[in-house]
């Protein structure tokens, strides 16, 4: 499979503290995000993640097209990354869950103290119906399903957020799945045996445990298990151990796949 180039521009670099393990590389040129990788293969789990998402029930609406680029700046350094259009509409803004709760004075360490992982996410979906009027409840069912399946570790509350308009929030598309399938290679090198790096990526943010967090709440999250199998045999070499993590975790969340 052949990888684009994007062009991109020191003038238009941005560095984000977007990862619970420190800043990302970006660019904004026009209406489309370019990210580097900076921890092992990022790009490549953000466009997995997509192709996985593309064959679930989740709505249309809830995702973010990711694809793998080189991105090349000023036409000297290249970095592998991936890109994605914004998915921002004029006049909409993009509030975290965690400036949300800090505004209302609201400190995510006592919601979780001394409840379930259930009674606090029913916490903060209840939280967010009173404060900005918006049903999550099915929202973040997926969503904590969808970050097992994935092992996506970086789920902080920053990487929760909802869309502002002139008017009311709606729910944002899932976004950042950079940190997931064990793309960490300083954490997760290759040489660590898969099974070992399962036991040792943790969840977040109710619970440390992937499973804890799926079982919060009732499933919703479907995947059509023929095409993403599809999907896994047509690209099998250039995934890498992307390959054989996924179908562990298809075994380990079968009643996702139908």
């Amino acid at each position: 499979m052949s990888i684009p180039v994007l062009q991109v521009s020191k003038d238009f670099r941005q560095t984000f503290v977007s990862s619970s393990k420190g800043d990302q590389l970006k660019w904004k040129m026009g209406n489309v995000w370019g990210k580097a990788n900076k921890f092992g293969y990022e790009g490549l789990a953000e466009w997995v993640a997509y192709e996985m998402i593309k064959r679930s029930n989740i709505h249309p609406q809830l995702v973010v097209p990711y694809s793998q680029c080189i991105l090349r700046e000023d036409y000297g350094s290249d970095y592998q990354g991936c890109y994605s259009e914004d998915f921002l509409q004029p006049g909409e803004s993009l509030i975290s869950l965690h400036r949300i709760l800090e505004s209302y004075g609201v400190k995510f360490d006592d919601v979780l103290r001394d409840q379930s992982t259930r009674d606090s996410v029913l916490f903060i979906v209840e939280f967010l119906r009173n404060e900005i009027n918006l049903d999550t409840l099915d929202y973040f069912s997926i969503m904590l399903e969808l970050d097992a399946f994935l092992l996506n570790e970086d789920r902080h509350l920053n990487n929760i957020a909802f869309i502002h308009g002139p008017t009311s929030y709606r729910l944002c598309p899932y976004f950042d799945h950079g940190l997931s399938l064990l793309s960490d290679i300083t954490d997760y090198p290759f040489s660590m045996p898969i099974d070992v790096a399962l036991r040792n990526v943790k969840a977040k943010p109710f619970s440390r445990d992937f499973s804890k967090q799926a079982r919060a709440l009732e499933s919703t999250l479907q995947f059509d298990r023929t095409a993403v199998l599809q999907f896994i045999e047509q690209h099998d070499e250039g995934l890498g151990r992307v390959s054989k993590i996924l179908r562990m975790q298809i075994r380990k969340y079968e009643y996702l796949f139908v």
